[in-house]
This record gives structure tokens, C-alpha cells and sequence, in this order.
């Protein structure tokens, strides 16, 4: 989780959290012992580079990521829009209409 790096939440005036999930599979442990496997993953995989770093113009922000805890994510996740309303009162998608005078 990046707190406040979220959606904007026009109720609040603020942003909500960012909540990013990684599924990452690993292979199992002990799953080779032949080192010639090793030196075929090397021929498949890119080799390692330097990480490009972005001009020294550009605006960045350093953040810090967070372990999320299930019981708040599940909350926050039940606030979706149908509780969000806009500035007039009016709940999130709902139609306005204009009175026209005769």
C-alpha cells in the first residue's frame, strides 16, 4: 500500500490509498541441482543493466510502501461509490436535470 497515492475522493479532498498486489511464483526450493540448468536460465533471461534513471528534470516523489493489514482493506474496499456523493448532495452517477421556465 502507497498511502495517499490513490484515487482522488471528491467527499474527502484527498486521495485514497494505492493498494498494488504482486503474484510472483517462485520455482520450488531444491528444484534443480545441475548447474548446467543455471547456465540456461542466464541465455533466456536479459542480462542484468544498470536501472535507468529518469533526467534529473523530472519531478519524482519517494514513497513508502506499506504491509496491508486484511480487515482494512476489506473495509476500505466496501466504500466504493455508491456512498460517494458530489459536492450538491447528489449520489455518485445520478442524472441531473435543469428546470426550464416557460
Amino acid at each position: 500500500m502507497v498511502r495517499g497515492q490513490g484515487m482522488p475522493s471528491h467527499r474527502h479532498h484527498d486521495f485514497g490509498n494505492l493498494y498494488i498486489q504482486f503474484d510472483v511464483k517462485f520455482p520450488e526450493k531444491n528444484w534443480t541441482a545441475d548447474p548446467a540448468h543455471f547456465d540456461a536460465l542466464k541465455d533466456i533471461l536479459p542480462s542484468t543493466v544498470q536501472p535507468i534513471l529518469p533526467p534529473a528534470e523530472t519531478m519524482t516523489e519517494a514513497v513508502d510502501l506499506e504491509d496491508v493489514d486484511a480487515s482494512q482493506q476489506a473495509r476500505a474496499a466496501g466504500h466504493g461509490m455508491m456512498d460517494e456523493e458530489d459536492e450538491d448532495g447528489h449520489p455518485a452517477g445520478a442524472e441531473r436535470v435543469q428546470c426550464a421556465s416557460q
